[in-house]
């Protein structure tokens, strides 16, 4: 009789220990002006100014794969999260164009929002990675990387 329910719980022990959650990335720690990377739900800590930036993930790719001839490339979107030290977190939904290597050009596109001023400083796009190489193979949200800069935003002279 006991051999009848060793296998059952063996089984499910199989199931629950396949079902728990991937060990989460770590936290970064970077720097105000320097370029950090973050995978979907990874933080980045901005020691210097205190703010904290998470990816909250890619929310759409319409970039043509390399090695296809399309009319037009689309923007890739990505959606991130904010805060100031112990601030409340703010959702920040930006999108950019890259090239076939995943950088965001410097220059600002009608219409794109490639950058968000957040508390005195601009949140960029830098690239996202990886880019597509086909029509038919999805990239998956946990394989995407996204890498961002922070700068004080400048006041303006008149």
């Amino acid at each position: 009789m006991k051999t009848n329910l060793l296998i059952p719980f063996i089984l499910l022990t199989i199931i629950l220990a396949a079902c728990q959650p991937a060990t989460p990335l770590p936290a970064l720690t970077a720097a105000k002006d320097m370029e950090f990377t973050l995978a979907p739900d990874q933080t980045a800590t901005l020691t210097d100014i205190g703010m904290t930036i998470r990816l909250i993930g890619a929310a759409g790719d319409q970039r043509c794969p390399s090695g296809m001839e399309c009319a037009m490339s689309g923007p890739v979107s990505v959606s991130l999260s904010a805060q100031m030290s112990s601030g409340v977190p703010t959702n920040i939904d930006l999108q950019t164009f890259t090239s076939n290597n995943g950088r965001a050009p410097d220059m600002e596109f009608e219409g794109i929002k490639d950058r968000a001023v957040f508390e005195g400083y601009i949140i960029r796009v830098v690239s996202v990675l990886p880019y597509p190489d086909n029509l038919s193979k999805k990239i998956k949200d946990s394989e995407y990387r996204v890498t961002l800069t922070v700068s004080k935003k400048s006041v303006s002279k008149k």
